[in-house]
């Protein structure tokens, strides 16, 4: 029985040793295969780290070259746009002088136009780059803003003595907010003259720099400037949003410069022991769960993998946008190889004419001024050639431009045949050629040379199967008798070449001092022009057209008169084509409208009549101008549109533009009427009376002068009244001298007459008492 006992405890005891055994060797094991699994997945987080680090820093490198790449970009379209035709033609132009109403504005609008289609063409994902361009003087003035509504912030002080050239980057701080500007020095002759500013659209830069983020990204970025800080990004868990920057620096960080610019890019992001790959909340459950060691062992290394895929994936991605910044560069290098080559064929077509081949102005100037280098160190002759082909209009008008280059490419072909290799031949412009002569031998070399010039163009040109002749006028200066200078020995070979015009064309001319006169004679009537205008001493004189069948008043036409206190009475066939040229024709022609307008509106209450006004065709360059200056002169006198007539001659006819044929319907449209002035005396064409709206045509005075004794004249005459019948268009005959005349253009139909019969053009308060029937007509002669 004992023993049974004693068998029966020991039995017990050895089990008990045995579970005891095996719960420490089970405890061992398991805490060695805790163990391992916490080594393992010690080891795994830290080449998660690495790996997440690696991974970050090739996106933050990423980053960083796609806002280097940005802003090289941009600094290539502003240093273009500051370097452009248009910019160097408005800064050419105010640094001659010109007005804003006359030549400066048009290239101001150029420009507005210029700066306007850049805002508007560069853009990022359908997101304007610029927000604004502006244009601001050296004095600090605003020249030109795309958005001029908004508030301005710019101190031209801090960048009149930036000694670089290029561009700089800065930022402003204004309400709390930043933004980015790009500064470019504007040059011209070599001086700077303004600054070009461009506002960068910051929405821009920050989807750039966010098109790789999402909310489970965990990062923030910030762009570091000297201003302060601008905010891109933040998907940080929401308690390190709330507590604020001090606690990202438990999170990874980066800081990089950006190349070329003045900010840097500063980065943080989550580590990946934050995103919830290993915590000690699954730690705790596993152990808490030791019964299931395997499974929680398999989803960590599932959930690890799955980790390892994610990174995999962003890598690859990144090495993705690696190897398209990588292609891009090779774009970028093709790009700056395929500009090397334009700037050099750049080079080559400023200083040649497309056209011709030959050296332009610019370089022809050149050319000559090294060869009076020259002539005065070895004390030589130079000789120099203006050659102007004639008539050369006529061809384009006649022929199409097509022919006027080809002309222009057979002139070019003769001259060079003619010329050594040591001259210099140029094209100036339009038809205008420059040859300069080194070595000149004497005056008698030189005839012989213009002669042999003048006589390449006696041979016909031909143009698909036809002959044309063109004649050319020479004009000669020689160094240093005519001038010690280019611009002297220029414009004394342009007189001599003007004065050949003059006196018949197909010639040539050697300068004399005595052309200056006419030249001098211009130049002081100019300025006299321009006081006459500010000191408004130019008068309107007016001249009665008459209804023929009653011998009544029913029209005026205004011309403008000026007696100076030098020069006496100034024909306007002198002062009205120098007012053309240099652009006075356009405050003539709005003074002109204002007083015409005025004076017609006051006679309305004497008797109903129409004003006559002439128009120059360079006023219809400028049409939009043109009609505000009419409405202008009807709203302000209050004279009826349709008492106001038009008169254009047929020149602006030959060479019109769509906006002519808009302002003329429009003129008419309002009540206007318009009327072919000098009909028959140019390129008259029954198109013209077709295609524009004419209520009526004058016939020139040349056709009445000699139609009593001229058969020819009075048969021309009786054609136009009858064509102008058929076309529903009133006549009005010119230059009626003779009652003869009038009596019959009576007879035949011809319903108006202005002339010395009735009366010269006399002053206001002249006219009116003919009007009022107070004075008698001031015959012919009287």
């Amino acid at each position: 029985m004992i023993k049974i006992v004693i068998k029966g405890f020991m039995k017990k005891r050895k089990q008990k040793l045995s579970s005891s055994r095996l719960i420490i060797i089970a405890a061992v094991l398991l805490a060695a295969y805790l163990v391992l699994i916490l080594a393992v997945t010690n080891l795994g987080q830290t080449r998660l780290k690495e790996s997440q680090h690696r991974e970050l820093n090739l996106k933050v490198q990423s980053y960083t070259s796609m806002l280097e790449y940005f802003f090289y970009v941009t600094n290539d379209e502003i240093k273009n746009l500051a370097s452009d035709k248009e910019m160097q033609t408005f800064f050419a132009n105010l640094a001659s002088g010109m007005s804003m109403k006359y030549g400066l504005g048009a290239s101001l609008i150029n420009l507005d136009r210029d700066l306007i289609a850049l805002k508007q063409s560069t853009t990022i994902n359908q997101k304007p780059v610029y927000r604004r361009l502006m244009l601001v003087g050296y004095d600090g003035t605003i020249i030109s803003n795309t958005t001029p509504h908004q508030d301005i912030s710019f101190d031209i002080t801090q960048y009149k003595n930036m000694k670089s050239p290029d561009m700089m980057i800065r930022t402003v701080k204004k309400s709390g907010d930043i933004s980015i500007q790009l500064i470019k020095p504007v040059k011209y002759g070599g001086k700077q003259v303004a600054f070009l500013v461009a506002d960068i659209n910051k929405q821009v830069i920050i989807d750039q720099l966010t098109v790789q983020e999402y909310a489970e990204s965990r990062s923030r970025m910030d762009l570091v400037a000297d201003s302060g800080n601008i905010f891109i990004w933040n998907s940080l868990t929401a308690s390190q949003e709330a507590e604020g920057i001090s606690t990202l620096v438990n999170n990874l960080y980066f800081e990089m410069q950006i190349k070329n610019t003045p900010f840097k890019l500063r980065s943080w992001f989550e580590p990946v022991n934050e995103k919830d790959i290993f915590t000690s909340g699954w730690f705790i459950a596993g152990l808490s769960f030791l019964a299931f060691p395997v499974i929680f062992g398999l989803l960590y290394i599932f959930k690890i993998n799955s980790a390892n895929i994610i990174l995999r994936t962003k890598f690859e991605e990144s090495n993705k946008q690696h190897r398209a910044l990588s292609e891009k560069n090779v774009r970028l290098t093709e790009e700056i190889d395929k500009r090397k080559i334009s700037e050099e064929k750049l080079a080559y077509q400023a200083s040649h004419d497309a056209l011709t081949g030959l050296p332009n102005r610019k370089y022809g100037n050149e050319r000559l001024e090294q060869e009076l280098f020259r002539a005065k160190r070895n004390n030589t002759n130079v000789l120099v050639m203006y050659i102007d082909l004639d008539n050369f209009k006529q061809i384009n008008d006649t022929l199409g431009h097509l022919a006027g280059d080809q002309f222009l490419k057979l002139s070019t072909s003769r001259l060079l045949g003619s010329v050594r290799h040591s001259d210099t031949l140029a094209r100036l412009g339009g038809d205008e050629f420059l040859l300069v002569i080194p070595d000149l031998k004497d005056l008698k070399s030189a005839k012989l040379l213009a002669t042999t010039i003048v006589s390449l163009f006696n041979k016909p040109f031909f143009w698909q199967k036809q002959e044309f002749f063109v004649s050319t006028s020479i004009g000669l200066s020689v160094f240093p008798q005519d001038g010690d200078n280019a611009q002297q020995l220029l414009a004394s070979a342009d007189t001599a070449m003007y004065r050949v015009k003059q006196d018949g064309r197909n010639a040539f001319s050697f300068y004399n001092t005595d052309m200056n006169r006419d030249v001098q004679r211009t130049l002081e009537l100019d300025g006299r022009l321009r006081q006459a205008i500010t000191n408004d001493s130019l008068e309107l004189y007016y001249q009665p057209i008459i209804e023929l069948e009653s011998n009544r008043i029913v029209g005026a036409e205004a011309l403008m008169r000026w007696n100076d206190a030098k020069f006496g009475f100034v024909s306007p066939e002198e002062f009205i084509p120098l007012a053309e040229k240099n652009g006075l024709i356009h405050q003539l022609g709005e003074l002109a409208i204002n007083k015409a307008c005025m004076q017609a509106a006051e006679w309305q209450k004497i008797s109903p009549l129409q004003i006559s006004i002439n128009f120059s065709s360079v006023q219809f360059r400028y049409c939009d101008k043109l009609f505000k200056q009419i409405c202008h002169g009807l709203t302000q006198s209050g004279l009826p549109a349709d008492k106001l007539d038009i008169e254009v001659t047929e020149s602006l006819l030959i060479d019109h533009s769509d906006e002519v044929v808009t302002l003329l319907n429009k003129l008419q449209s309002m009540g206007a009427q318009l009327t072919i002035d000098d009909f028959g005396t140019g390129y008259s064409s029954l198109s013209y009376l077709h295609k524009f709206p004419f209520n009526k045509l004058k016939i020139d005075r040349a056709f009445l002068r000699n139609m009593h004794a001229n058969d020819a004249d009075r048969e021309l005459v009786n054609a136009i009244i009858a064509m102008a019948k058929a076309l529903n268009l009133k006549v009005v005959a010119e230059g009626i001298e003779e009652q003869w005349s009038a009596d019959y253009l009576r007879f035949i139909n011809c319903k108006y007459g202005q002339g010395y019969l009735y009366s010269k053009p006399v002053p206001a308060k002249e006219f009116e008492l003919l009007l009022s029937h107070k004075l008698k007509p001031i015959l012919c002669g009287q």
